[in-house]
């Protein structure tokens, strides 16, 4: 027999509302003290309901869902687009997101400056793509479909930049934090690439552009079906 449980509970902390299933909190990420059991038994009539339903039958027709939930997608692709227009419009162009991208490229020096000094002037890179890579996956595992959407983006971004830092290395006319050598520079002499270095930068600004692109067509996919906006196990 299925065991009736509140499908949802408040956070003891913050009082945010979370499912009985969550161990944390999606607003604070304090421990939510639902014992092990209980979650595992609101999982259970989970599934059970699931399992009732008609194979394929949805769980209710988009037309019936808070219309919000599209409205909302779809200014987020619209703002999203006209940022990305910006590369377009203006050469070595450097967003207000660029400004974290850069404490990350420079914290990527510090954390793998113990390596050979190839991976070294490489970390910066590195670590300008992991980080939103790290919580793209941090988000999708806790189902904030928006949330890891958004880190694709994220991630296509820094491409961009990062593909401009590389079409720098023969001019290097851009700004270096604290001088010393420029990272593409050195990385494509040491590859022998130095003479390809345009092609070097159309390759990873394609790369950041298609990932941009296919951020914004799965944001688009879930506001045509009106899904909820979710928080971890929250839904909005």
């Amino acid at each position: 027999m299925q065991t009736e449980l509140p499908e949802s509970t408040k956070c003891p902390y913050c009082g945010a509302g979370n499912s009985t299933e969550a161990e944390f909190c999606t607003a604070c990420y304090k421990n939510l003290q639902i014992p092990a059991e209980v979650r595992a038994a609101a999982k259970v009539n989970k599934i059970i309901s699931a399992a009732a339903l008609p194979q394929g039958a949805p769980q209710s027709e988009p037309s019936e869902r808070p219309a919000y939930r599209l409205w909302l997608r779809l200014a987020i692709i619209a703002g999203l687009l006209l940022f990305y227009a910006q590369w377009y419009k203006q050469k070595n162009y450097f967003s207000p997101l660029d400004f974290i991208n850069l404490a990350f490229h420079e914290a990527g020096h510090v954390f793998l400056g113990v390596f050979p000094r190839f991976i070294m002037m490489l970390g910066g890179t590195i670590f300008q793509l992991l980080i939103p890579a790290v919580c793209l996956v941090h988000l999708m595992r806790r189902g904030a479909n928006l949330g890891w959407q958004l880190c694709l983006f994220w991630l296509g971004e820094s491409l961009l930049n990062i593909s401009i830092y590389a079409g720098d290395a023969l001019k290097q006319d851009l700004p270096l934090v604290g001088g010393g050598v420029h990272d593409w520079t050195y990385l494509l002499t040491e590859t022998g690439l130095i003479t390809h270095t345009a092609g070097t930068e159309k390759s990873i600004f394609f790369a950041g552009s298609t990932v941009i692109l296919f951020s914004l067509y799965l944001i688009g996919k879930d506001a045509l079906t009106r899904e909820s906006l979710e928080l971890g196990n929250a839904r909005w």
